[in-house]
């Protein structure tokens, strides 16, 4: 793991022994790679079929990234992995088999090692079909390859292939791959057979793993988990220096009637797709809700499911950080969320600048060092040294490090008007807290968690976040957990907040609202000037 330092006059990845890789752009290194797929290159496929490929700009950016950022010292690739989501018949595997016959031909790496790989054979084949044919009508490359049955060889010495590779392959151990490609996420089952192919790259020093996908209707975890990780890379909720991510999709759902939208999921729209086509797909899925289905997450890219994300990065996004120090009055309110084993344990307050009108949410959380231990796509490492998470307990949170923490905070000053709770396994911490000196009738509150409960509190949260006025000084985790949050109707049309997958904590969010059901309840009592 590696972290990016972005500043004008720097561009480097402090590596965790202390050491600095600086990259900067080298804009010869993509040309060459454009160069050789427009010349050597043609479409095999559909109507430009015999045509030599002409790169769209979108389909350059793409390379120009991949291949030009170099680190000074080595002119080594900076980045190693490129995700790309993007709507059907945009051409995403004839870009990833033409970037695999260049790193055959032209990539400087010995013996290098190229698989295509799915849970099926048939699905991994797909793009080396086409690697094969784009070689057969072409009298240059044909002459530097072998093509069988089994794979694309490089001559004279076959030192370099390309072979399909599926799960049930016997050849899942011992690959030293320089390149890999995953087509059609979606329909990938597990992460075994992705892990074992990016865990095979390790010998080469600039290996490239390639996922091309649309978003398909069936939910797998497998795409799931790498969706939801590219999209807080590329929202910068997470730090991922060796990821590029380019995702073409809608930014609403309600903009699919529309065909003028569909560029944003479609950029080779009217080159390898049909704007006629489209057109009259829309116009038919107007009627079909099943055609509708298809055409939202194969077309447009929207992933098909009952939920959908509660808010965008860009409304619940806030870089500020409060001084604390500058509110004199700190009559609050706290709430608190608790999990014992494979969780987080997170206690919010709220406290309220009465002269700005903002609210700042001050959060804690705590997790057992064997969460840590177990859960490795989570930086928890970093956010433990950045003072965002405690450890408490080896297997089970201790409860009375919350305590702890809040009669460290009345010490400070802090008065808490209320404390919001779940009800679930609280006993304990709230027996703590009434011997503490909290009035269990009168400050400790439990607070049901259904949508009757929390649709109001998660409205107004909702509204506080988009103008700014709440404040969550912007702790990394916290951020992570109100991008997980997804929101969920019932039939009266309350808010429900839940999480999309088990790994999407939601904890720091949860708090919050745990604490705005006081909040809305007495929201005069916490504004009244003295």
């Amino acid at each position: 793991m590696v972290r990016f330092i972005d500043e004008p006059e720097k561009n480097y990845i402090e590596q965790y022994d202390g050491t600095k890789e600086f990259f900067y752009y080298n804009k010869e290194n993509p040309e060459k790679v454009i160069e050789f797929i427009e010349t050597f290159c043609k479409h095999v496929k559909g109507p430009l079929a015999g045509q030599f490929i002409k790169l769209e700009l979108w389909q350059k950016a793409m390379i120009s990234g991949l291949y030009g950022f170099v680190g000074k010292e080595n002119d080594l690739r900076k980045y190693k992995r490129l995700h790309l989501y993007i709507g059907r018949k945009n051409g995403k595997t004839l870009f990833a088999a033409c970037i695999i016959i260049y790193e055959l031909l032209m990539g400087g790496e010995l013996g290098a090692e190229c698989y295509s790989a799915a849970t099926k054979r048939d699905q991994a084949k797909i793009a080396w079909d086409m690697a094969k044919l784009i070689i057969r009508t072409n009298q240059v490359l044909s002459s530097r390859f072998r093509v069988t049955v089994n794979g694309i060889y490089t001559l004279p010495y076959s030192d370099s292939f390309f072979q399909p590779i599926s799960k049930e392959s016997k050849k899942l151990d011992g690959l030293s791959a320089q390149v890999s490609h995953i087509d059609e996420l979606h329909a990938i089952t597990d992460n075994n057979i992705i892990d074992v192919m990016w865990d095979s790259t390790k010998s080469r020093p600039q290996p490239i793993e390639i996922i091309t996908t649309t978003m398909g209707t069936e939910r797998q975890s497998t795409f799931d988990d790498i969706y939801n990780y590219d999209s807080k890379v590329v929202d910068g909720v997470w730090a991922d220096d060796r990821l590029l991510v380019f995702c073409y999709e809608l930014d609403d759902v309600n903009e699919w009637e529309n065909i003028k939208n569909a560029f944003k999921a479609n950029p080779n729209l009217g080159i390898s797709q049909s704007i006629n086509s489209l057109y009259e797909e829309i116009e038919k899925a107007k009627t079909d809700k099943t055609k509708l289905i298809n055409l939202l997450s194969k077309t447009f890219n929207i992933r098909q499911n009952h939920r959908h994300s509660w808010l965008s990065f860009d409304e619940f996004n806030n870089d500020a950080v409060y001084d604390l120090s500058e509110i004199e009055d700190k009559i609050c309110i706290g709430g608190f969320d608790l999990s014992r084993t494979s969780d987080m344990t997170a206690f919010t307050t709220l406290l309220f600048d009465k002269k700005n009108h903002k609210i700042i949410a001050e959060t804690m959380y705590w997790v057992t060092q064997k969460y840590v231990d177990t859960e490795k796509k989570v930086p928890f490492d970093r956010w433990i040294e950045q003072g965002y998470v405690r450890i408490s307990g080896e297997e089970l949170i201790n409860y009375h490090d919350i305590t702890e923490y809040v009669v460290d905070k009345v010490s400070q000053g802090y008065t808490y008007q209320f404390i919001n709770y779940d009800r679930w396994s609280a006993a304990y911490l709230i027996n703590e807290l009434e011997s503490a000196g909290f009035a269990k009738k009168y400050c400790l509150i439990p607070t049901a968690q259904g949508a009757q409960t929390l649709s109001v509190p998660m409205q107004e949260v909702g509204a506080d976040l988009k103008t700014k006025t709440l404040i969550y000084q912007n702790n990394p985790v916290t951020k992570w957990c109100l991008s997980n949050v997804e929101v969920q109707k019932d039939r009266n049309g309350n808010y429900m907040p839940i999480k999309g997958r088990e790994s999407q904590k939601i904890d720091g969010a949860a708090t919050i609202l745990n604490g705005y059901v006081s909040y809305v309840e007495n929201a005069n009592f916490f504004w009244e000037e003295e």
